[in-house]
């Protein structure tokens, strides 16, 4: 430690020289610096050291780097020997204090996101030695074959043995694997489909794309993801030509593990929108067994206009509702339409009966999703003639799913076609089948006889607050209050405290009924206070 120390001290030296003869700083501020630096020095020759200490000393260090770029471009003049004098002494700094507190992966972390900056060359040999304390997680391993690749892609041997060892200590990791199977796949695609390797009959290529699929069915020993197999498809759709064989083996190994996961289905419907076809990988340009696969593969893929993409897209999403036969999939269909319709441009009206016949066809499966009945609502109550349409698909759609949301979708269905008799009908039913959930459907038919305004909407409420406030169930406390804050404004003071009075003794109790009171009674108070203090000014 003391030669580290006396080392990057004496390194100082030329620094300070350097620093006056710029004139960067004043002769008071290098003394300020010198005495700083002093300070931190002696922080971390302490018998008990901490992490810390070294963090402040690398922070300070850091902050003089970028003072002097900020001079270099207020003072248009060079201080490349400056700051690469920091840069080292901050290298050495985590150096140091990574060979005491190995196990703080953040330090590690920060070293390297400084080294990239500052010194490239150095990042591969940090990878290495991180690796070696804290190779128990995955994701550091694909860091240091990332940088490594993409930082000289002529270090693909070294690449390869980065991801290799992870696998030995990881072999399911999904980003270990798909890193490994992308990397090797972009130097397939680099390769040369022409150039032969001695006397292989194999191009260059088609080798690669071999070491390719290795990769992928090793993967497959230890991984039974499906969106790990998505995430591959997606990285072969970016080579689509010489992948076709690859995709293919994917697809085939997918429907083998997967043939009843509505993930697969929607894939496969995806694909189809796209453009990639399933039968595309089976189509070969000849009949000649022997020609290499990448060459096979590499015709162009099938060209077909949107509406032909949009109709085979369906197709699947038609097959896969009738194989499968759950909400799942059913979900996974109609929100696709769904998408589909948000961009209108082209081809409208074929979107729009593709989405028309997926919410009729899903309305006949019975495992619609309330979600998508409110769509469909919303679509027909666009227009006077098709709300009739929507109260008897609401209605049919009760039967089989009873839930409050359904209620409220055919209830408000109601509400806007002002149907009372049937407002009143629903009501009658859910007040007797129904407990304490359905508390937002007593709120909507209250709300509506409040805006009718009429003898029988003041009738009809009447009655149903009757009701609400007899009702034992502690969330319908909130109706008590809405209650009395009716009588309050539309009956009289007198009306709503004396049923107050009853309230106030009827089980459940509840602190909000008398919170209610007491604002409508202090309203009462600053209303009469009013017309007094007039008087009194004037």
């Amino acid at each position: 430690m003391g030669e580290f120390i006396a080392e990057m001290q004496e390194r100082l030296l030329p620094e300070y020289e350097q620093m006056k003869h710029y004139n960067v700083f004043t002769p008071d501020q290098v003394r300020e610096i010198v005495s700083r630096r002093e300070r931190l020095f002696l922080k971390i020759t302490k018998s008990h050291l901490a992490v810390g200490d070294y963090l402040e000393f690398i922070v300070y260090e850091k902050q003089m780097y970028k003072t002097l770029s900020d001079k270099e471009k207020m003072m248009h003049i060079k201080l490349t020997g400056l700051k690469n004098s920091i840069s080292i002494r901050i290298m050495r700094l985590y150096r140091e204090v990574l060979s005491k507190f190995t196990h703080d992966r953040r330090l590690w972390s920060n070293w390297i996101k400084f080294s990239k900056k500052s010194g490239p060359q150095e990042v591969a040999g940090i990878y290495e030695k991180m690796l070696l304390y804290h190779g128990d997680d995955p994701n550091f391993w694909v860091d240091a074959a990332l940088w490594l690749y993409e930082y000289n892609r002529l270090n693909i041997d070294r690449v390869k043995d980065i991801l290799l060892r992870g696998l030995q200590r990881h072999p399911d990791s999904e980003a270990l694997n798909k890193c490994f199977f992308d990397i090797l796949l972009k130097e397939a695609a680099r390769a040369d489909p022409e150039k032969n390797l001695a006397d292989n009959t194999l191009s260059e290529q088609d080798i690669k794309l071999e070491r390719v699929e290795a990769v992928y069915r090793n993967s497959m020993e230890n991984i039974t993801s499906l969106d790990y197999f998505v995430k591959l498809l997606e990285s072969c759709e970016d080579h689509h030509e010489i992948t076709l064989k690859l995709q293919r083996l994917i697809i085939d190994d997918m429907q083998e593990k997967f043939p009843r996961e509505p993930g697969l289905w929607d894939l496969a419907a995806q694909r189809e929108l796209r453009g990639y076809h399933l039968g595309d990988a089976d189509e070969e340009p000849d009949n000649n067994e022997e020609e290499p696969a990448s060459k096979k593969s590499r015709s162009a893929p099938n060209t077909r206009s949107l509406k032909r993409r949009i109709q085979l897209c369906v197709t699947v999403y038609k097959s896969a509702v009738e194989v499968l036969q759950t909400q799942d999939m059913w979900t996974l269909y109609l929100d696709a339409m769904l998408a589909l319709n948000s961009d209108g441009k082209a081809e409208r009206a074929l979107k729009q009966q593709c989405l028309a016949d997926a919410l009729q066809d899903g309305h006949r499966s019975k495992l619609m999703h309330v979600r998508h009945y409110a769509i469909l609502r919303k679509m027909l109550s666009s227009a006077p003639s098709g709300r009739e349409a929507a109260v008897t698909i609401l209605t049919e759609a009760l039967k089989n799913d009873a839930s409050v949301e359904m209620h409220q979708l055919l209830l408000g269905t109601h509400v806007q076609n002002d149907s009372e008799s049937l407002i009143h009908e629903m009501f009658n039913k859910f007040q007797r089948t129904m407990g304490p959930e359905a508390l937002p459907l007593w709120q909507m038919v209250i709300l509506y006889y409040r805006t009718r305004q009429d003898s029988l909407g003041r009738k009809r409420l009447e009655d149903i607050y009757k009701i609400a406030t007899a009702s034992t169930w502690p969330s319908f406390s909130e109706l008590r209050s809405d209650y009395l804050r009716y009588l309050w404004h539309a009956e009289s003071v007198d009306a709503a405290r004396t049923e107050y009075a009853k309230l106030a003794l009827q089980p459940p109790m509840s602190l909000q009924l008398h919170r209610t009171m007491a604002q409508l009674e202090s309203s009462l108070a600053v209303r009469v206070c009013k017309p007094f203090y007039a008087q009194v000014y004037i």
